[in-house]
């Protein structure tokens, strides 16, 4: 394994996201003052080859904090990249939380004016997945911890396609991450913070995902990111924190979807405020972006090469 700091600034840098698209890199992250601060802008950076990175363009939003940047590639091949907003102040009544979407334009590199959804009422959605042509995202705001699942034809404007989502008598159940398997069965892994240590839950459902059954995984975790490899193996990154220690790390662990038990396999370097990784399988590697504020203290953007064995080994990011 392989880790490479590709950002480092004063400023706090986190929340990432990876894809691989026309032939680049691209991630994106949010930097702000500080973790929680109003300020916060999505600054995204591209690369030929995973090891000299530049930046493509920054996105900011005044008198709003952005944050939790997500790609996806839409069915007509363009690159969406959505993202939450708070209002530093409410405006005209309107709730402080937003999701809103960028779409690149077609055959460029250039971003159009953001769309932003949910006008009439405050939603926190999650990373769209795409699946049959429709994309999917789980959102949830203020005290509704029950939350809805949405469906959308273009990434950009949403309906609500499953409400409430989390089962019945779960407490501040939220970041979700949605994925789907070969046969179209949808897994969802979701935090809960109702207490300390409480275990996260992972969904499954069949078409057209009305109906979910929900199990409880054997261990607590911030910012899932799910992701079925080509040899079937499931696998989760996400933060764990030792309360009895106050530590915290960014871990990949291998998920039995059966049984909804993870299993251990990889500690990044990590430490402090960390996690909210994207992870993408290409050419026998697994890539993983994340932050940790192990180095100095300050929160830097990381990139992980992992060999997967069951894979020939490929050259790094090619």
């Amino acid at each position: 394994m392989k880790v490479t700091c590709v950002w480092q600034s004063e400023q706090h840098s986190a929340f990432t996201d990876l894809i691989y698209f026309e032939q680049l890199w691209w991630c994106a992250f949010r930097e702000g003052s500080t973790h929680m601060s109003m300020d916060g802008a999505i600054r995204v950076m591209t690369s030929l080859d995973g090891n000299d990175w530049q930046t493509q363009t920054v996105l900011s939003w005044q008198g709003g904090d952005l944050r939790d940047p997500k790609f996806s590639i839409r069915p007509d091949g363009r690159l969406l990249l959505t993202a939450g907003m708070r209002w530093s102040t409410p405006l005209n009544g309107r709730e402080k939380l937003y999701s809103l979407g960028f779409l690149s334009v077609a055959d460029t590199q250039v971003w159009q004016e953001p769309v932003i959804d949910g006008m009439g009422k405050a939603t926190w959605r999650w990373a769209p997945t795409w699946h049959d042509n429709k994309a999917y995202s789980v959102g949830y705001a203020g005290k509704d911890r029950q939350g809805c699942l949405y469906q959308s034809d273009d990434g950009l404007r949403w309906r609500i396609h499953v409400a409430p989502f989390f089962p019945q008598n779960t407490i501040f159940t939220n970041e979700s991450s949605l994925a789907f398997d070969v046969n179209g069965t949808a897994y969802c892994l979701t935090r809960r913070d109702a207490i300390q240590g409480a275990a996260a839950l992972l969904g499954t459902a069949q078409p057209p995902y009305l109906d979910w059954h929900w199990r409880k995984t054997n261990v607590a975790l911030g910012g899932p990111k799910l992701l079925r490899l080509s040899n079937g193996e499931w696998i989760a990154a996400f933060r764990r924190i030792n309360y009895r220690h106050g530590t915290a790390r960014t871990l990949v662990q291998k998920l039995d979807v059966k049984t909804a038990k993870f299993k251990p396999w990889l500690t990044l370097p990590s430490g402090g405020d960390t996690s909210y990784a994207g992870m993408i399988e290409h050419e026998g590697s697994l890539l993983v972006s994340y932050y940790s504020s192990h180095e100095a203290h300050q929160a830097r953007i990381f990139i992980a090469d992992i060999p997967l064995r069951f894979k020939k080994r490929s050259r790094r990011f090619r």
